[in-house]
């Protein structure tokens, strides 16, 4: 069984308040927006306090009109994102996987719970392991006049994956 890592930057042009969701297809073909992958909103800005609008919040507590810090430079992955300012790796695991073409998918929600009017960042893989073996298999009986063998096993540990 496999999990499919999905890494997504934090930039510096997402505000404190913005957050994204992970989904996938389960093999199923068509990516389910209505269940998204554990833990489901994951805030880019964990450490950044969250506003509450223009002179709502403490006004020379935060920084003026944003309350996101950038990381600091050559920290993270440098050159990734906007001219000298690194980016940071969110990560977000999948379930797991054992044989088939899984897609996925990332939308981006402002502190409103909007996203954008285009198609969400799309990401596809084919996953080819094998399930674990069965256990306790063991011959339980032979029938000699149709020349068969009967087995009996408890089936793998691995459940098929149905949703989340």
């Amino acid at each position: 069984m496999i999990r499919v890592r999905l890494i997504v930057l934090r930039l510096r042009r997402y505000a404190s308040d913005t957050w994204f969701e992970a989904y996938g297809d389960l093999g199923a073909g068509t990516i389910d927006y209505a269940h998204p992958f554990p833990p489901g909103g994951v805030r880019f800005w964990v450490e950044a306090g969250e506003r509450n609008g223009h002179l709502y919040d403490g006004h020379l507590a935060l920084r003026h009109l944003d309350s996101v810090d950038p990381d600091g430079h050559l920290e993270t992955v440098h050159l990734e994102a906007e001219h000298l300012w690194p980016a940071w790796l969110m990560v977000v695991d999948s379930p797991a996987y054992v044989f088939g073409r899984f897609d996925h998918a990332v939308k981006v929600f402002d502190g409103a719970g909007n996203t954008s009017s285009g198609s969400p960042a799309q990401y596809a893989v084919t996953v080819n392991a094998a399930p674990p073996a069965p256990r306790r298999f063991k011959c339980t009986g032979y029938d000699s006049g149709a020349d068969q063998i009967t087995f009996s096993f408890h089936g793998s540990r691995f459940e098929p994956i149905r949703g989340i």
